[in-house]
């Protein structure tokens, strides 16, 4: 019995934040932000401020300067951190928008091979002649009665 050793370890690794994770960004041209964006966050942050600063000659001469400054960073920055796991029928905000997107561009009955659906228009029957047959098992007055009356069978 030379020297046995026991069994061989395994090195493992685990991947479960980049699974639940898959879409953050790290860094940004060489710089780390000291948190993780996800690129909805990004888009709801960049929207906000931009409105922020569109809308600031509105309401800010109403506030303290202080207050104003607090405001005009403090709701882009908390629409970005409430952003962060919201979910729309279970789906991520650009899938879900996109979902939306699809929805309102189909016609709206459908399609059928591959054009939008339409209705056909209803035929009139009135002022067309219709012939029709007696019935051979009938011996025809019943049928001749309902066709002069106009209650003749399809």
């Amino acid at each position: 019995m030379a020297d046995e050793e026991g069994p061989t370890p395994i090195h493992c690794a685990t991947y479960t934040h980049a699974r639940r994770h898959p879409m953050v960004l790290g860094r940004i041209g060489g710089w780390t932000p000291p948190f993780q964006l996800s690129l909805t966050q990004i888009g709801v942050l960049l929207v906000s401020f931009y409105a922020m600063v569109k809308t600031w000659q509105f309401w800010a001469p109403a506030l303290p300067s202080s207050l104003a400054l607090i405001i005009g960073a403090g709701v882009p920055i908390g629409l970005t951190w409430a952003v962060r796991r919201v979910r729309v029928e279970g789906r991520s905000l650009p899938r879900a928008a996109l979902g939306w997107l699809s929805l309102w561009s189909v016609p709206p009955k459908g399609q059928l091979r591959g054009r939008p659906h339409k209705e056909y228009r209803a035929v009139s029957l009135v002022g067309m002649h219709m012939n029709v047959a007696a019935d051979p098992e009938d011996e025809g007055g019943a049928v001749r009665r309902r066709a002069r009356t106009g209650d003749a069978e399809r």
